[in-house]
C-alpha cells in the first residue's frame, strides 16, 4: 500500500506514466499495475488516461493527494521533533513557586534558566504546602517557597526573601487571610498574635491577585509584600527569607545541577 501511494504522489505531480516511472527506478508498466490495484483497493478512479501515458487526476485524486501530503508533511515534521529529542534529550524540570515567588522571583530565574536546553521547565503555581506536598511526592523537581517547611528526606536552602509591610485600610474591622498553608498566612498569623489583634471579621482569599483587587478597591487589611502593594512598614522581623526546596538525595544528575544553577542565580547580588 505504501509502494502504492508513493506512485500516485508522483503521478499526480508529474501528470505521465513514463516521467513518473523513471523518477520511481522502476518500469512503466509497474506504475500502472500500483496506480490500477490502489484504484481498486479505493473502489474510485483516480486518473483519467489519454492514451499517450498522460494523465488528468479526478476530483477524488485531488482530495486524495492533499490529504496525504498533510500526512506527509505532519509525519515529517514529527519525525525531526522525534529525531530532535532522542539527539538532545530534555530532562523534566517542573518548579513549584509559592505565589508571591511565583511573582516577584519567578520571572528573574527563569530568565536565566530558559536558556540551559537540556531542561524542559514547567512553572508551577500554589501555596508553601503544596509545592512541599509537590516535592514529596516526586511532582516537582523543586519548589521556591515563603516560610521554612521541613519534611523527612527535603533539603531546603534559605535564600534571600523580601520585607512584608501592613497593607489596606487601617480603619476597618476586616482582615484578609490567605488560605492555610501559604507562607503569608504564616506570617500573618503571628503578627496577629504578637500585637494581640483578634480580628472581628475575616475573609479568606486564596490568591494574592484577588488580594490586590480587594485592597485596591479599599477592602480590608493584611499582610503583603512590600513590593506588590502600598504600605506601612512592620519591623525588620518581618523581612522573610524565601527557601528552595528539593529531595534530600536527587538520584538524577542534571537534576542536581539544576539545584546548584537556581542557588547560584538567587543568591547572586544581581537577582535582588
Amino acid at each position: 500500500m505504501e509502494r502504492d501511494v508513493q506512485t500516485f504522489m508522483t503521478v499526480y505531480e508529474t501528470r505521465n506514466f513514463s516521467v513518473a516511472a523513471k523518477q520511481l527506478f522502476i518500469s512503466q508498466p509497474s506504475v500502472s499495475v500500483q496506480i490500477n490495484r490502489l484504484e481498486q483497493t479505493l473502489d474510485m478512479t483516480l486518473f483519467v488516461r489519454n492514451g499517450r501515458r498522460q494523465v488528468q487526476p479526478t476530483p477524488a485524486a485531488d482530495q486524495l493527494y492533499l490529504a496525504y501530503k498533510r500526512l506527509d508533511e505532519e509525519w515529517q515534521q514529527t519525525f525531526m521533533a522525534i529525531k530532535q529529542l532522542s539527539e538532545h534529550p530534555q530532562m523534566p524540570a517542573p518548579i513549584g513557586f509559592s505565589q508571591t515567588t511565583a511573582v516577584t522571583v519567578m520571572p528573574m530565574l527563569m530568565q536565566q534558566l530558559l536558556p540551559h536546553s537540556e531542561y524542559q521547565f514547567e512553572v508551577r503555581t500554589m501555596n508553601s504546602e503544596a509545592v512541599l506536598n509537590g516535592i514529596v511526592s516526586h511532582e516537582l523537581a523543586y519548589g521556591l517557597i515563603e516560610k521554612p517547611m521541613l519534611a523527612d528526606a527535603v533539603r531546603q536552602t534559605e535564600l534571600p526573601g523580601d520585607q512584608l509591610v501592613l497593607a489596606g485600610d487601617p480603619t476597618t474591622d476586616l482582615w484578609l487571610l490567605r488560605e492555610a498553608g501559604s507562607g503569608v498566612r504564616h506570617y500573618t498569623d503571628a503578627y496577629l498574635r504578637e500585637q494581640g489583634i483578634t480580628p472581628t471579621h475575616t475573609l479568606v482569599v486564596d490568591t494574592n491577585q484577588s488580594i490586590m483587587g480587594l485592597l485596591q478597591a479599599g477592602i480590608g487589611e493584611t499582610i503583603f509584600a512590600k513590593a506588590l502593594v502600598p504600605s506601612a512598614e512592620i519591623g525588620a522581623k518581618y523581612h522573610r527569607h524565601f527557601y528552595l526546596i528539593g529531595l534530600e538525595q536527587q538520584p538524577n544528575t542534571t537534576l542536581r545541577r539544576l539545584r546548584d544553577l537556581i542557588e547560584a542565580t538567587l543568591k547572586s547580588p544581581d537577582s535582588n
